[in-house]
């Protein structure tokens, strides 16, 4: 066996404390996406709702206190806080200066990014699903099968996969939501 492979299982996460407000910004910005999308559709731009998010991460680096717990626990009520901000100010998202020098030295991230934040959000929705709906979305997904070549081959039909496949994308995004 070619244990020089790449496991398909991401590398463990680095605590916390040892990040620096860069990193930790860099690392949870699918955090900040995510939380701007549960808000997207409210007469707020998606793009506004996604920087006002990411202002609350970088404004929740700065201020991040390892002894305080996981990042996270702080984060995501300041960035949804800031998300908030934007609907209090009639869609206009305030920044502050330094806000935008952090956000301009980290620089705009690569084109592939958007993706390789879609996978990381999607496999963690993924991972909550039975062996079975997993199947059924490799096979419809990855492989291209019809509804009904996948009822098929595990003996349904393709009313009943058709069914399946609607519960599991429901329960995914019920998921995401949350």
């Amino acid at each position: 066996m070619d244990t020089t492979q790449a496991s398909p299982l991401p590398a463990p996460v680095q605590q916390d404390s040892s990040l620096s407000q860069e990193e930790l910004v860099v690392r949870h910005l699918p955090v900040a996406r995510s939380l701007a999308a549960r808000y997207a559709g409210r007469g707020v731009e998606v793009e506004d709702l996604r920087q006002a998010a990411r202002v609350g991460l970088v404004k929740a680096a700065r201020r991040y206190d390892p002894e305080q717990g996981a990042f996270l626990n702080y984060a995501v009520p300041m960035a949804t806080g800031e998300i908030r901000h934007c609907f209090r100010e009639q869609a206009r998202c305030v920044r502050s200066h330094g806000d935008d020098e952090l956000l301009e030295q980290m620089g705009e991230p690569d084109p592939g990014f958007e993706r390789a934040e879609a996978r990381v959000i999607v496999e963690r929705a993924i991972g909550d699903l039975d062996e079975t709906d997993r199947m059924i979305l490799q096979l419809r997904f990855a492989d291209g099968l019809s509804q009904a070549e996948i009822g098929e081959r595990l003996g349904a039909t393709q009313a009943q996969i058709s069914r399946a496949l609607a519960r599991i994308i429901r329960r995914m995004r019920g998921g995401l939501a949350a």
